[in-house]
């Protein structure tokens, strides 16, 4: 059997991005997103998401973007109360500040927190830039669905279609880390997907990537992960990813993804049926 997660990042980021994933589910193949809930569109969203109940919902924690919802923190924020920018710079905090690490169990419990408030309970947890694979990291992570009883996380661990030349470096690094995430994940019965497919397209996942993935999809449950969206509200000082998201919801309402899954024999899915 072979099942497909298609999940759309950064649910609330903005009403653009909001509009698009909601479009890419209620007209097209998209089954899942995760809610970023420092962003700007989040309570909307979250509000919008009773409306689309086949739409899985989980949490994309963060660190590098939106606001933070803990007061007082100290070692994971500036000076004006602002994430780090990068993951670098991130990184750089959790390795020197003492504080760091249960800084972000407190900030990612209050995202968590956020969405149960308002009636919405996590499919699955995963990350802004995918930082929950960092090590000092996955214990938190871990931590976290178990203590909220969420029983699914994402771990990244890339599949590279045939024809694509061998991961670079960064993306080795990460597929190394998300195959330990994997295993201490099963170790703690906590459900991840077999494979996972778009980190080497990710603002460029067209619908010919589509047909290509299709071609050549692997057997068991795959996570695809997407950005759709529209543009507007958007700029590169917040996203590198602008006029990219259109490329990507086009694909995902493309009249014939829909009927290439259906004589594929791919179920769709979302991490609530892990």
């Amino acid at each position: 059997m072979r099942r497909l997660i298609i999940n759309a990042d950064d649910f609330g980021f903005s009403v653009g991005v909001t509009d698009g994933i909601l479009r890419a589910h209620q007209q097209g193949v998209l089954t899942s997103t995760t809610l970023m809930a420092g962003m700007p569109d989040a309570h909307r969203a979250v509000g919008l998401a009773f409306d689309a109940p086949t739409l899985g919902v989980g949490m994309h924690l963060c660190l590098t973007q939106g606001t933070p919802l803990s007061k007082n923190l100290t070692a994971i924020v500036d000076s004006g109360n602002r994430f780090p920018p990068t993951v670098g710079k991130l990184v750089a905090r959790l390795l020197i500040k003492r504080r760091a690490v249960t800084e972000v169990e407190r900030e990612w419990s209050n995202q968590i927190d956020f969405a149960l408030r308002n009636d919405l309970t996590p499919t699955h947890l995963d990350s802004h830039k995918h930082v929950h694979h960092l090590p000092m990291l996955q214990p938190v992570i871990l931590r976290l669905a178990q203590h909220y009883k969420i029983p699914a996380i994402r771990t990244a661990r890339e599949y590279s279609l045939p024809q694509d030349p061998s991961l670079s470096l960064g993306y080795k690094v990460a597929a190394h880390l998300a195959r330990r995430l994997a295993t201490r994940a099963g170790e703690a019965g906590i459900h991840t997907t077999d494979w996972f497919f778009g980190l080497q397209y990710t603002g460029t996942f067209s619908q010919e990537v589509w047909l290509r993935l299709l071609a050549n999809l692997p057997p068991g449950t795959g996570e695809v992960m997407v950005h759709p969206g529209h543009s507007e509200g958007l700029d590169a000082a917040t996203t590198r990813l602008v006029a990219q998201r259109r490329l990507e919801l086009d694909a995902l309402l493309a009249p014939g993804l829909r009927d290439e899954l259906k004589r594929l024999g791919v179920e769709r899915a979302t991490f609530a049926e892990l």
